[in-house]
């Protein structure tokens, strides 16, 4: 499954690590900068390759209960062109006086609303399993990349998407996958609610201004 390149950025783009102080005096010898690509480890990586076989299960799970709700658009557009035809020729006052169709226009609106909301809800617990998917994933790649990057004697790693130009040897994507295949290989992935996301954005610490 494709990750939106605002989730997948907002996890996992410019990651700056600093390094341990015998690591800085390694580069005379070594580039301070070295370069990852977060794409290639989430398409190519075992844990990538195992998150994303999950996502597409939790995807199938919501795609169900999303086409489970096809009859009930149904029923409403159905409801929708009764009452068009019912107030055809009526002015707004007219309608308004009508009880039963004032009544009837009422209980479809909150019926559209609710339908709307179950829609939306559907739409972010799935964004909202990524979210939770990807920093599972983040959280289990950065100590490999921070030990990789160390290992050069660089302080800064950069993501190959934000750099137009590099130099290959700066890469440490290869051997990154490499030691994450043999440390990680199994993704922690479930289904969460968009409310569990609110919660956290809303739990977050404010940033002070500057």
């Amino acid at each position: 499954m494709r990750l939106t390149k605002l989730v997948l950025a907002t996890a996992v783009s410019a990651v700056a690590l600093a390094s341990a102080p015998g690591a800085f005096a390694q580069r005379n010898n070594a580039a301070s900068v070295v370069v990852v690509n977060y794409q290639r480890l989430l398409a190519e990586s075992a844990l990538g390759r195992d998150m994303s076989t999950k996502l597409q299960g939790v995807s199938a799970q919501i795609q169900q209960q999303a086409q489970a709700m096809q009859s009930e658009g149904q029923a409403i557009e159905t409801e929708d062109q009764r009452l068009q035809t019912a107030t055809r020729g009526m002015t707004a006052a007219q309608v308004q006086a009508n009880s039963a169709l004032s009544s009837q226009i009422q209980a479809l609106q909150a019926r559209v609303q609710q339908f709307q909301a179950r829609r939306q809800s559907l739409q972010g617990d799935m964004q909202c399993s990524q979210i939770f998917a990807l920093r599972d994933f983040t959280n289990r790649a950065n100590p490999v990349v921070r030990t990789v990057m160390q290992s050069r004697g660089a302080g800064v790693v950069v993501d190959a998407a934000s750099s137009q130009v590099f130099d290959p040897a700066m890469d440490i994507t290869n051997t990154v996958m490499q030691q994450l295949d043999a440390a990680q290989r199994t993704a922690t992935v479930a289904r969460h609610s968009v409310s569990e996301c609110q919660q956290s954005a809303s739990a977050a610490p404010a940033v002070a201004p500057h």
